[in-house]
């Protein structure tokens, strides 16, 4: 009876706590952790582990360089006043430094103020999840339990520490992106009316600005993306009201004319804003006579940066390189390596790799994956319950892409893991939503 008394006790504190969850609630709880966790990171575990700082700092070395470049310009701001301030002050270097500098400039130098910035939009990035969740099981209460969950594992995995306490791009584009994917889904639905599609529109134009801000070359990524959904919505697949058509349709204008905007001039930019930093350093690459130019040059550069980065993780002896003989020289080759690109990028680190190394990273990495895999599972339930209506395959698409372009590019599980995070979050928050959706069912036959 004690027991009966306890367990009822839990069932009616937990459902009251998720009942009276909000986004707004949410967003103060995940900053004020993501805010303390950051700190602590700054401030004591990257001093204190010779393997993340930088030699003579107490920064990482990507923000070391950020940090100086933030410097100079707050400098330069100085000197000859807002005529000086960049977006892209210099190469690699973008909206974490150049909005960096204007908080030099107003409250003096310290790199600390970048840990409540990414605190910010990662706490920011968590309630999108939430939202997303929500969105695609559409049942208010029942869908509040997965909702939550995902939210929580996107704000609480130990790695997102890793930009979230430093001077880094990751934590404001993740936001940018999952506005893009949240705005797209709420804009698909037949729901959305005309005053709330305009909203909507803004929410979207504010993510291109973010992601542009950021890392400029992954508007192409989403162009395709949109392309994509134009497609499918062209077919019925989609949604395809006049509003949803129109808005999706001008968002594809809007960023296609960002990115062209932005990358006019590849000469003073060393084309890093377009992705195409390493293209030149391949001169193995045979063009294909297949393929328009544009495109061979794309698949160029995506190929070209795996042999870049296989060449300098070997020279630093990088312990966690992947597929280090696979060096693509042709569009064939590229393709052919898609089928384990896409498995290196869903599934990376191996578990043969969890324990490899030894140090705190890597088992921290092998906690998460051992929880990411779990979630996977998840997403199968769809199929026999035949449950899959377009916001699942538009996130699965949304995810994918990505995904399979970093998994080509980048041979290093180290790099990789950070930079495919918020498409791989969102493919756990599937697998949540599918794991609750059989526990329920399962919870209903056995009553």
């Amino acid at each position: 009876m004690m027991m009966s008394f306890f367990e009822g006790f839990y069932s009616i504190n937990v459902k009251y706590i998720i009942k009276k969850i909000t986004p707004l609630n949410l967003w103060v709880l995940f900053f004020f952790y993501s805010l303390i966790c950051g700190v602590i990171f700054f401030e004591f575990l990257i001093p204190s582990i010779s393997l993340l700082h930088a030699p003579g700092s107490t920064l990482t070395p990507d923000s070391t360089y950020f940090n100086e470049v933030a410097i100079k310009l707050a400098n330069d701001i100085n000197l000859h006043g807002w005529t000086s301030w960049r977006l892209y002050p210099s190469s690699g270097a973008s909206g974490q430094s150049s909005y960096l500098a204007i908080l030099y400039v107003f409250f003096g130098v310290h790199p600390l103020y970048a840990v409540a910035f990414n605190a910010f939009f990662h706490a920011f990035s968590g309630v999108l999840i939430y939202l997303i969740a929500i969105e695609i099981l559409d049942i208010k209460n029942f869908s509040k339990y997965a909702a939550t969950l995902s939210a929580s594992l996107f704000v609480v995995f130990p790695s997102a520490m890793i930009w979230v306490g430093q001077i880094h791009k990751d934590a404001c584009l993740t936001t940018g992106l999952l506005l893009a994917l949240w705005g797209i889904m709420k804009i698909l639905s037949n729901k959305t009316r005309r005053h709330i599609a305009i909203s909507i529109f803004f929410a979207l134009i504010l993510s291109l600005i973010i992601i542009s801000s950021m890392k400029p070359y992954i508007l192409q990524m989403l162009a395709v993306i949109i392309l994509i959904i134009i497609v499918l919505q062209c077919i019925k697949i989609f949604p395809s009201n006049l509003l949803s058509v129109g808005v999706v349709g001008v968002y594809f204008l809007s960023t296609t004319f960002i990115f062209m905007v932005i990358n006019k001039d590849q000469q003073s930019n060393s084309g890093w804003l377009s992705g195409e930093a390493f293209i030149q350093d391949n001169d193995l690459w045979e063009r294909s006579d297949y393929l328009p130019e544009i495109f061979d040059r794309k698949i160029k550069a995506i190929a070209s940066t795996r042999v870049s980065l296989i060449s300098s993780g070997l020279a630093i002896n990088a312990n966690s390189m992947i597929d280090i003989d696979i060096k693509p020289s042709n569009a064939i080759e590229t393709f052919q390596y898609i089928p384990r690109a896409l498995q290196v990028s869903f599934l990376a680190p191996f578990p043969n790799m969890w324990f490899k190394s030894g140090n705190i990273l890597s088992l921290v990495s092998a906690f998460e994956m051992m929880i990411i895999y779990i979630t996977f599972f998840g997403i199968l339930f769809f199929i026999p319950l035949r449950i899959f209506n377009y916001k699942i395959l538009l996130c699965l698409i949304f995810a994918c892409l990505p995904l399979l372009v970093f998994g080509i590019s980048c041979p290093n599980a180290g790099t990789l893991y950070r930079i495919r995070y918020t498409f791989e979050m969102i493919v756990v928050m599937l697998g949540i939503c599918g794991w609750k959706i059989i526990l329920n069912k399962i919870n209903k036959n056995s009553k």
